[in-house]
């Protein structure tokens, strides 16, 4: 009986994907509920303890992913991207007491939700073996942050400015149509907010085709599964069919000549 090899790099990579992916969703919890009620009474950010933590831990799991890698320097150029979406950009300019703009501040606050698309990427590679499934939760998963980022970003610029906005719930709605590209009855008025505006729309633009290439896809892999699946059992039974024959002619004994007069 052959031991199965404990593969230590792939097992700690899976642990520290998912921890990453966890604490993302935390962090994106923490900025529902902390930050949209700000936004919608128009205070000053307010920087969090945990999410100062959540991003410390983000550049602790990017140099714990470099030191069990193969190739450090490798690993180090390809995903140096994660470094600057793991900063506490709020916290540091809270501790220095750099004065920028409310909407300044929270465009750095939202930055690292962007950490949360590529850790999922990474861990979808990792786990699932079908290709064509892993690209297309990674395009859902990026549709998706980028969508949310957008609402976010339309909440914090339109709701001053904008009556159509009076809270979180009309910035949903008007995604919601817009992605679907069927139109929104809120009209941006602010350059940031249109900006939003064409950015979702493009987005679902391009995620609906491939939600649609993603089902023909796997339609046409089940149907031919099910064709070499059939076309195996129609050969087993003539192959079976074939043997009982032979096996017949083989213990038949031949029928004796009949003498001609």
């Amino acid at each position: 009986m052959t031991k199965r090899h404990f593969d230590f790099r792939l097992y700690a990579r899976k642990f520290l994907y998912f921890a990453t992916i966890l604490a993302s969703l935390i962090l994106i919890a923490d900025i529902t509920i902390v930050d949209l009620p700000n936004i919608q009474k128009n205070l000053d950010v307010e920087p969090t303890r945990l999410q100062f933590w959540i991003c410390i831990y983000f550049i602790i799991d990017f140099i714990l992913l470099m030191l069990i890698a193969e190739d450090k320097m490798a690993y180090f150029k390809k995903y140096f991207i994660l470094l600057p979406l793991s900063i506490p950009y709020s916290n540091l300019l809270a501790y220095y007491s750099i004065d920028l703009t409310s909407e300044a501040v929270y465009f750095l606050k939202f930055i690292p939700i962007f950490r949360v698309v590529f850790a999922l990427i990474l861990l979808i590679n990792l786990v699932i073996s079908n290709r064509i499934t892993g690209l297309f939760i990674a395009y859902l998963s990026i549709f998706i942050s980028i969508t949310y980022i957008q609402t976010l970003v339309f909440f914090l610029t339109e709701s001053p400015v904008n009556p159509e906005v009076k809270n979180y719930y009309d910035v949903l709605w008007w995604a919601s149509m817009t992605v679907t590209t069927l139109g929104s009855n809120i009209i941006p008025v602010t350059s940031i907010g249109k900006v939003s505006t064409a950015i979702v729309a493009i987005t679902g633009i391009t995620i609906f085709p491939i939600f649609t290439v993603y089902i023909t896809t796997m339609i046409q892999d089940w149907k031919t599964k099910e064709k070499e699946k059939e076309q195996a059992k129609t050969a087993a039974l003539l192959a079976k069919g074939g043997s009982v024959q032979s096996a017949i002619a083989t213990a038949t004994p031949p029928t004796p000549s009949t003498p001609s007069q």
